[in-house]
């Protein structure tokens, strides 16, 4: 090797650990996004979590749990894909433990993602046992179906969407037909933006959303959008934050963990408060 380039190499060698060192930091570097939709004080704070990816999440449990302690949320919504494997399930259960703690008595509804299907597969029995676990929680997990809670003496219902690749034909065209009538305010939750596409009429009102991790690791021109992902959304813009879309609010969470590594760049993990009527 030519000795002139020995320094170059060196300084590059070093660029680019200093550049993983910074994409390790920004995965664990949670942010809390505020999204007021109502200025009235009769209101409701939903605390929305998604994409934990529990075994590549490196932000810390104790700052989210102080997240959510201080964002005093009247519930919490979760999008999905907690687990990668069936292995995983321990350390997502305990970790649970402790946000459903810091929630202090805040209804839990969640529901699956495409990860956790996929760990599902290989156990059969696993999502049952994980969903039971999650109901002794005070966590109830929503899939196609609903449930309604009052707060400050107004109805509200919450409408799970199971995940988009995993939908049953006409499931989500049942769901809505099948969710009480009359209420306040309509929340959906689903994890694939897409299932927006097969939504329509006025309900619900805000569909909480992940899957997209916000592209997770930045690329020029969108790329980690228009050539990495097959999904219909992202392509027309849809990506992350909040948009109005087919008549309704969609927020799409940058989620909190990672898929593949432990990193990102440009996109950092999030909790989001949303304030709505």
């Amino acid at each position: 090797m030519n000795p002139l380039l020995i320094p170059a190499a060196i300084a590059l060698a070093v660029a680019a650990i200093l550049f993983i060192v910074f994409m390790r930091y920004e995965a664990g570097n949670v942010v809390l996004e505020t999204i007021k939709l109502t200025d009235a004080n009769e209101n409701l704070r939903i605390l929305h979590i998604s994409d934990v990816h529990i075994k590549l999440k490196t932000v810390p449990t104790a700052k989210i749990t102080l997240m959510i302690r201080d964002s005093a949320p009247d519930i919490v919504v979760m999008t999905g894909d907690y687990i990668n494997r069936p292995k995983d399930v321990r350390a997502f259960l305990a970790w649970m433990g402790e946000i459903a703690a810091a929630a202090g008595g805040a209804g839990i509804y969640m529901c699956y993602g495409n990860h956790d299907a996929h760990a599902f597969i290989k156990s059969p029995d696993l999502k049952r046992e994980l969903t039971k676990r999650l109901k002794q929680m005070g966590a109830y997990v929503l899939e196609n179906r609903s449930l309604t809670f009052t707060h400050r003496e107004r109805l509200y219902t919450v409408t799970g969407f199971t995940d988009y690749f995993a939908q049953r034909r006409n499931g989500v065209r049942q769901a809505l037909k099948d969710a009480p009538k009359g209420a306040h305010y309509h929340i959906g939750i689903s994890h694939n933006p897409d299932i927006a596409l097969e939504l329509d009429g006025p309900r619900p009102d805000l569909l909480l959303l992940g899957h997209f991790h916000g592209g997770q690791i930045w690329l020029p021109f969108h790329l980690e959008y228009t050539c990495l992902r097959r999904e219909y959304l992202c392509k027309l813009g849809v990506r992350k934050g909040l948009h109005s879309f087919g008549g309704r609010l969609l927020y799409i969470s940058r989620g909190l963990g990672c898929v593949l590594f432990p990193l990102r760049l440009g996109s950092r993990p999030e909790i989001t408060l949303l304030i709505v009527p």
